[in-house]
């Protein structure tokens, strides 16, 4: 399914570390790497079809534009008669088709970021991998990159795959969040499943600001209700369970209602 999905996780050298496995800059020691029902965990990194745009854009300076973008078609030996209009419709694709003969240095961080994403798809890849791809800019330019990257990704078909730290472009960006600490999964589901429906604590902290109650469990009513005391008063709570069946985080629920998570006042 084509989505734009959002790696989460408080540290870059994991985050990171998955992208560059996904596009086999790493090796696997265990388990197996799928795109769209294909194993290529052992596939060479130029036959998987997989692009990255990495957080320092990784241009070269002493190139045109046009030579940026045209680089990757020219050593995967692409014929010449192809190359300008394949190049030229990324570059209006991205809206600078007027900047193709400048070099880097004569363009802003925004526009650096978008040749980056030009010279990415111009080989039409099956997934495109971003690397912190906006954390070098500033807040007003990053909010209008998140929207262009999101009407990109609509516009190509194509699977994006975004690594962040930053817990707001992970909520408003993404249709589906895998939220990672130290090298494992702990949860990965949609934007509003993350935020109000956390799995455990870790989650929960994570993700934004929470309330925590202490509270004792009296009995488990079913898979996803306990009976609880939660400071003196006894209520029924909607659970996620973690590992081994105990309650991971929880939500007091009025009655015929399932209470969720809710922003402070």
């Amino acid at each position: 399914m084509v989505s734009f999905s959002l790696c989460l996780a408080p540290l870059a050298a994991v985050k990171t570390t998955v992208l560059r496995l996904i596009a086999g800059l790493e090796n696997v020691d265990s388990g197996r790497i799928h795109l769209e029902d294909h194993d290529i965990t052992h596939v060479p990194a130029e036959n998987r079809h997989v692009n990255t745009v990495f957080q320092s854009y990784a241009l070269f300076p002493h190139m045109t534009v046009f030579e940026n973008v045209a680089f990757g078609l020219r050593m995967q030996k692409t014929p010449a008669a192809e190359i300008t209009p394949r190049v030229m419709d990324a570059l209006k694709m991205v809206q600078l088709e007027a900047f193709a003969q400048r070099k880097p240095h004569q363009l802003s961080g925004g526009q650096q970021q978008r040749v980056a994403i030009a010279r990415a798809v111009v080989n039409k890849p099956r997934l495109l991998l971003l690397d912190e791809s906006l954390s070098a800019l500033d807040y007003k330019l990053r909010k209008q990159m998140q929207n262009e990257l999101k009407a990109l990704q609509r516009k190509l078909g194509i699977t994006f795959v975004f690594v962040t730290h930053d817990q707001e472009e992970a909520l408003t960006m993404s249709d589906r969040i895998v939220v990672m600490r130290d090298g494992k999964i702990e949860q990965d589901g949609t934007p509003r499943e993350i935020y109000e429906e956390p799995k455990n604590l870790f989650v929960a902290s994570f993700i934004g600001e929470i309330n925590i109650f202490d509270a004792t469990v009296i009995e488990r009513l079913d898979e996803q209700r306990v009976r609880a005391r939660v400071e003196g008063r006894e209520c029924n709570i909607t659970v996620n369970f973690a590992v081994g069946g105990r309650p991971a985080s929880a939500c007091p629920a009025a009655p015929g209602r399932s209470a969720r998570r809710r922003d402070p006042p």
